[in-house]
């Protein structure tokens, strides 16, 4: 039976095709009646005994099997349709209510009911604004979502999401809407603030510990090198004058002084320097760093290359911290490329901020360091220390920007500085430049 009435129920989707049913089945009824009319008729009905006896046999047939054929199951696919819809919105998780363009509620689901606190009968016929609050009355366009409180009869609220739509109806206009509890989500979404809050909080704790032991540690470290080194050096002289070998004195202060440049590292990191503040071109600090490793990209074969509008691009901020950034993402640039390559920094100004990227044509950065690049002592390169990018976000920080590090498609790594642009009130450098200022690569 159910496959006879899917099966019909495809068939029957289309008006033509439940016409041209009907008009078969009276078409045989009628030819059926009509052949055996003349063997029941009686001999004393006239012509109009005659159309009367055929109507009722015409009507006895067709009627039964046109609610066989067609009635019956158009009816059994109505309720059952009907049945599914109700179940479907009766144990719907998300609250469902319908109402009309006065905004009276006709309707609700249970789900309804146990958002509200409230019985079925407290919500039918109340008006929207009693349960939704700031719901509008008219829509400009369907369908329509609304972030809002919806109130209990206790006068509680709660958090809803609320989407309305148009409900099909042929009797009168309505709609339908469909209410989300946020609660569970505002909660959730609240402990995860807090909880990233509480992680910030201990790692700015780490860091400040971290950061008084480094300073210690360098203060401690420092003076007693400073007197190994002039010991060294004056030895060296004296080793000098008598003819001596100096090649291990001189071993011996290099590693000194790549001691000392860790010591200084940790030192900046430790207890960074206040800046002077001014509004400044950004494109004088771009030249004085390709100036400072433009001997180093010959050395190793690096093509340099500025892309950069001449025009003054302002900033406001440190120079030479900003200067001392950049530098360092172009040596870290540098050391990627040590059989040669291409290295580009690239100046972009939009909607008030200014991007500088450092991009290299090297292998990128190692997978296992890319979560943690600004992470203090976590380096890839054998005689690191792993400050030098977390002293650059700081000073990108302290600049009210952002710099961030990946590795591109096409291969190699990018860093990207963001910063705002200076006020126009304010877009006057402090350097002696105007006019156009020139930061190309000759």
């Amino acid at each position: 039976m159910s496959d006879r009435v899917s099966a019909l129920s495809s068939i029957l989707r289309s008006p033509a095709r439940i016409l041209g049913i009907v008009l078969m089945l009276v078409f045989i009824a009628e030819v059926g009646v009509m052949l055996v009319l003349p063997h029941v008729m009686p001999d004393f009905l006239g012509e109009t005994g005659t159309a009367v006896l055929d109507a009722v046999l015409l009507t006895m047939v067709c009627a039964p099997v046109l609610w066989w054929v067609i009635i019956g199951p158009l009816r059994r696919i109505a309720v059952q349709e009907h049945g599914r819809s109700e179940t479907i919105v009766s144990n719907a998780s998300e609250g469902i209510l319908t109402f009309d363009h006065d905004g009276v509620i006709l309707s609700c689901n249970r789900a309804t009911t146990e958002l509200l606190s409230t019985e079925m009968d407290q919500v039918v016929g109340k008006m929207t604004s009693a349960f939704l609050d700031r719901l509008p009355r008219s829509f400009d366009s369907l369908p329509a979502s609304f972030r809002l409180s919806a109130k209990r009869p206790d006068g509680s609220t709660f958090p809803v999401a609320v989407s309305v739509s148009e409900y099909p109806s042929e009797s009168k206009r309505l709609r339908i809407a469909i209410i989300r509890d946020l609660t569970a989500a505002e909660q959730a979404e609240a402990e995860r603030l807090m909880m990233a809050r509480e992680t910030e909080a201990l790692r700015a704790q780490q860091m400040t510990t971290l950061a008084q032991l480094a300073t210690g540690v360098a203060h401690e470290i420092r003076n007693p090198l400073t007197s190994i080194k002039m010991l060294i050096q004056v030895n060296r002289s004296k080793f000098a004058e008598e003819g001596l070998p100096t090649d291990d004195l001189e071993l011996v202060e290099q590693e000194i002084r790549r001691m000392e440049r860790s010591v200084n590292s940790l030192l900046d990191f430790a207890r960074p320097e206040e800046g002077e503040q001014s509004v400044f071109p950004i494109q004088n600090v771009i030249q004085k760093t390709t100036q400072l490793i433009e001997g180093r990209c010959g050395q190793q074969g690096v093509k340099l290359t500025v892309e950069c509008d001449e025009t003054p691009i302002h900033i406001e901020g440190d120079a030479s911290q900003i200067q001392q950034l950049l530098l360092n993402l172009s040596l870290n640039a540098l050391d990627a490329l040590p059989d040669g390559g291409e290295v580009t920094i690239r100046v972009v100004a939009n909607n008030g901020e200014l991007e500088v990227s450092v991009v290299d044509t090297g292998d990128g950065i190692r997978d296992d360091m890319l979560a943690k690049l600004f992470t203090p002592f976590s380096t890839s390169k054998p005689t690191g220390v792993g400050l030098g990018l977390g002293i650059c976000r700081r000073i990108a920080n302290s600049h009210h920007g952002t710099l961030t590090g990946e590795n591109r498609a096409q291969g190699g790594a990018e860093f990207r500085l963001t910063l705002p642009l200076a006020k126009r009130s304010n877009n006057r450098s402090n350097d002696s430049s105007s006019g156009k200022v020139s930061c190309k690569v000759s």
